[in-house]
């Protein structure tokens, strides 16, 4: 059951960058400028710093690189995790689970750079299938970390006191 579950999990989530890659560069860039300008308005609102719809807009415009590329990161992080805990179904060892969905998750970048070839406005970007890639190596080892932590949490609860 649980193959089938990380299985669908793991094909949706490869939809959703699919679909997040076929729009064309103006829909592209107004989702991340949307974004960009929600994050300066929480922060305007948070700080009480009373800028003016001008400023907004502008610190939006500024931000909005970062928020594309935090926005790659954070993709690629959950589908490497979502491969990695689809190949931790099967018997394959950590270390190859690891590496296996490490690649998984660079291929599937570089074939969605190419997906971007054909789409009106986009490029592919070298840099944007290593970004993609070191995504995907957080993701994994953000993850390995905090199940290490909880297996070794359950090991010492397991253990009898004498």
């Amino acid at each position: 059951m649980k193959k089938w579950i990380t299985g669908a999990l793991l094909v949706a989530w490869m939809v959703v960058i699919f679909l997040f890659s076929a729009q064309d560069s103006t829909d592209s860039s107004a989702t991340s400028q949307s974004v960009s300008y929600q994050v300066a308005s929480f922060q305007n609102r948070v700080f009480g710093l009373d800028k003016t719809e001008e400023q907004l807009m502008s610190q939006a415009e500024s931000m909005q690189l970062i928020i594309r590329k935090g926005a790659h990161i954070s993709e690629y992080a959950l589908l490497a995790v979502l491969f990695w805990l689809h190949l931790g179904c099967y018997p394959l060892g950590k270390k190859r689970v690891f590496w296996l969905a490490l690649c998984l998750t660079a291929c599937y970048a570089a074939s969605d750079e190419l997906h971007q070839l054909f789409v009106p406005g986009r490029a592919c970007r070298l840099a944007d299938v290593c970004i993609d890639t070191a995504g995907g190596l957080l993701g994994i080892l953000i993850a390995s970390c905090f199940c290490q932590f909880w297996e070794r949490k359950a090991a010492r609860a397991d253990e009898i006191p004498y």
